[in-house]
């Protein structure tokens, strides 16, 4: 074999070497600006509480199999899991870390509260849904309760029966004001909701008086309730809605936007959307943000404060 031969191999054999080196060493590309983990609690009114079990869990698959470490924020941690268990022993908010091969990391806030008693559900016979909708939107309706087997839905737009199913999408084709009617197998009358549709580029009539905050509320209420009507998998609706949030009326903060359901329960901002948005596939539930009670800015203009009354239904 003749020197230049000789050479070629050696240098060949070494970039082999090398390559095989970085290959083992080196972690394949990944989208970090994808890395993120869902929360999800076991309890009926989907905040977290001392002593229930939470499950956190990455989100995007490609990401699975790394060197991965979860901090709970109280000086717990588990390794190499994709997804955890964890209980909270006392209340407190937490930071939650999710660490990739000791480079990469995304933090979430955790509102953990006392558990305290639950009311009854009303067993009454309502409709829950939307106030306000837009032309072409997929607006989620729902009705649960005991006793419940059948469901005729009218939307008052075509004149018959739409839909035969405990929570139904309509989507309307025309704008105006109508009258949503509900008869089920245990109410001897329907009952009714109202909601107005909108073109998605109406002006608003300066003529009327608006009321500013009304429109505030219901905005507000209207982007909470995509955010609980969409699927876990449907990152988009999420990620639209929270930023719309966070870019309108906070400043661009939501983690210091305390968010009180139901007069008693705590959370930040991004922690509530995120519980709203684990509703899917978690059994036979949905959830009606029933009003937006109180808003409260701080001295910058931003919101700081929501108080929002929401409703667990069971299926």
């Amino acid at each position: 074999m003749n020197p230049k031969t000789k050479i070629a191999i050696g240098v060949l054999s070494t970039a082999l070497i090398i390559a095989v080196i970085v290959a083992i060493l080196v972690p394949p590309n990944i989208d970090f600006g994808k890395l993120d983990f869902t929360i999800e609690d076991t309890n009926a009114d989907y905040q977290y509480v001392v002593g229930e079990t939470i499950t956190f869990e990455l989100m995007d698959s490609t990401m699975f199999g790394r060197d991965m470490v979860w901090y709970f924020g109280n000086g717990d941690s588990i390794k190499g899991k994709e997804s955890v268990d964890y209980k909270f022993s006392e209340p407190g908010k937490y930071r939650i870390t999710l660490k990739l091969d000791e480079r990469y990391r995304e933090d979430k806030f955790i509102d953990i509260v006392q558990a305290d008693q639950k009311g009854a559900i009303d067993s009454l016979v309502h409709i829950n849904g939307p106030e306000i909708g837009y032309l072409g939107e997929e607006l989620v309706f729902s009705s649960y309760g005991p006793g419940m087997e059948s469901w005729f839905w009218e939307f008052g737009e075509t004149g018959n029966i739409d839909a035969y199913e405990g929570q139904v999408v309509y989507v309307y084709r025309d704008t105006g004001l109508y009258t949503v009617k509900l008869k089920t197998n245990v109410s001897e009358y329907p009952v009714k909701h109202q909601i107005r549709v909108l073109s998605l580029f109406e002006a608003i009539d300066e003529s009327d008086p608006v009321d500013s905050l009304e429109l505030l509320h219901t905005d507000i209420k209207r982007r909470f309730q995509a955010i609980a009507n969409s699927s876990i998998g449907t990152k988009s609706t999420f990620y639209e809605n929270v930023k719309y949030l966070e870019r309108t009326y906070t400043c661009g903060d939501g983690e210091t936007v305390v968010v009180v359901v139901n007069g008693d329960k705590y959370n930040d901002l991004y922690s509530y959307c995120q519980g709203l948005h684990s509703l899917e596939g978690r059994g036979k539930r949905t959830l009606s943000i029933e009003e937006i009670t109180k808003v409260t800015k701080g001295i910058n203009g931003c919101i700081n404060k929501i108080e929002v009354t929401q409703r667990v239904i069971e299926l």
